[in-house]
């Protein structure tokens, strides 16, 4: 926003047209703009707590529930797909057409519609559904975080204070909303769904299998084909959907009713933002040439592998392949605690051992957990491992999603837009390799295909952070001119 803008937005907002020496109104006025502020802050940050809540946990249970045709895992690649498209093209132009606001509002209703296809789970419901989201994902993301940092701009003056302290503390209050919905979305799922129960020589069980293959070992084609009694009841998977359905309306109906509008929609600007895609595409292209970008194509990739992996294979092969579909909401709680904890721990500990610590560290404790996938044979009886194996994955994914984003904003401080451009399209297409070949690999493959872009990441990682050091080395050997 430009500093024009700042000024009318906040001589609009703490009252300026009253004259200087009223004193108690003008006080008034910075306190109306203090509860706006915060109430506008805490609703985003609610609305998107219960979104997600319903969201996340329904694309963990895709590659569990979903398994006929593999629509599951596929609706997730469509995602991944068109986030990418997205990501270039549409936020600025539809922020420009309908403001921050609506922006936010329409953008949600495609997250609302694919939860929706889960009740009918059908390829020719969910696919456009998972369509529309990965298009709509990029508008949502870039008009939160413009909605955040107009605000807390707006506030900051006000108050005579840093932008950047201010913009940073809502930033983190939202994110401790946001990474607490793994764990009230995967509760929810846990509570409500049951197993269907068997009658099998005159006993009724509910977790009867002759699929043994759990693990490492695990084919989906060959899960499909066995005779598998751990299946989920359908009952319970609609109420499911429905309960998850009416938290997604209520929170577009907190962003409809309580959310302040800004930046007001400008169709003088529209053929402009259009303009901007286009230019930030071939920005995007053209940032490829950055020997570091290139360095840190394989650890982005990763990233988005590590996170579809988990989503997608951990909880077929390893949770309902031993248990059922029930436990995986249980399980990711633990994924979900640990993400948020260490989302916390690591930006503070970055502060006192350095950057290139916290990554060695995610790398063991990665290492570390492929391998014990790699030989340990899951059963009913070590329910324990797994949410071991959950918690400790969330904290290493806690140094990829904090440390992989500030590093790029570290190194292309002046190119920032192309540069997480690049990030988002290399992300997306690991998540996207992933959820399609998940259905036709056995995990071993998965996991070997971790081991290695983890390996080339680490390489990519430390090539840069050299390259990095040396040019540091370079301006400071430099001759200083007398």
């Amino acid at each position: 926003m430009s500093s024009v803008a700042h000024d009318i937005e906040l001589k609009s907002q703490i009252g300026q047209s009253v004259a200087d020496d009223d004193i108690p109104n003008e006080s008034l006025a910075k306190r109306q703009l203090t509860f706006q502020t915060y109430k506008n802050l805490f609703v985003i940050c609610v609305a998107f707590l219960l979104q997600f809540t319903a969201f996340q946990a329904m694309s963990n249970l895709q590659s569990s529930l979903n398994i006929e045709a593999n629509v599951g895992v596929n609706s997730l690649s469509i995602i991944y797909a068109c986030l990418i498209i997205s990501s270039i093209f549409l936020p600025h132009p539809i922020i420009a057409m309908l403001g921050l606001k609506w922006t936010i509002v329409v953008s949600q209703i495609p997250y609302l519609l694919y939860i929706a296809a889960n009740y009918y789970p059908k390829a020719y419901l969910m696919y456009p559904a998972a369509a529309l989201v990965g298009l709509a994902a990029a508008p949502l993301w870039t008009a939160k975080c413009s909605y955040l940092t107009d605000t807390g701009a707006i506030y900051a003056e006000s108050k005579l204070i840093d932008k950047n302290v201010i913009v940073n503390r809502f930033f983190g209050l939202f994110f401790m909303f946001f990474q607490s919905a793994q764990i009230w979305g995967n509760l929810i799922s846990y509570l409500i769904l049951k197993p269907m129960e068997i009658k099998t020589n005159e006993t009724r069980t509910n977790s009867i299998r002759k699929y043994d293959k759990c693990g490492a070992d695990f084919s989906e084609q060959e899960y499909k084909r066995a005779k598998v009694i751990n299946q989920i009841e359908p009952k319970t998977v609609n109420i499911l959907c429905i309960v998850y359905i009416c938290i997604c309306i209520c929170s577009i109906l907190i962003i409809i009713i309580f959310l302040n509008q800004r930046r007001k929609a400008s169709k003088d600007n529209i053929s402009l933002m259009f303009r901007h895609s286009i230019t930030l595409l071939i920005s995007t292209i053209k940032h490829l040439r950055h020997a570091k970008q290139l360095f840190l194509i394989p650890l982005t990739i990763w990233s988005g592998l590590e996170q579809s992996f988990l989503s997608a294979q951990f909880t077929l092969s390893f949770v309902s392949c031993t248990l059922n579909a029930k436990y995986v909401g249980l399980i990711l709680i633990a994924y979900g605690i640990c993400d948020s904890i260490g989302s916390f721990c690591f930006g503070q500990l970055v502060k006192f051992i350095g950057r290139w610590p916290c990554f060695v560290i995610a790398a063991i404790i990665n290492y570390s957990l492929i391998i014990t996938m790699f030989i340990w044979k899951p059963t009913d009886k070590q329910i324990y491992v797994l949410f071991i194996l959950a918690g400790l994955w969330g904290l290493a994914d806690a140094v990829w999603q904090t440390q992989i984003t500030s590093f790029y904003g570290v190194l292309f401080t002046d190119k920032d837009e192309a540069a997480f451009s690049n990030y988002r399209l290399w992300e997306s297409s690991g998540f996207v390799i992933f959820y399609i070949i998940t259905p036709y690999i056995r995990i071993r493959i998965g996991l070997i295909i971790l081991l290695i872009f983890l390996t080339l990441g680490m390489i990519g990682y430390g090539a840069t952070e050299y390259l990095l050091i040396k040019k540091k080395n370079k301006v400071t050997d430099e001759p200083r001119p007398n």
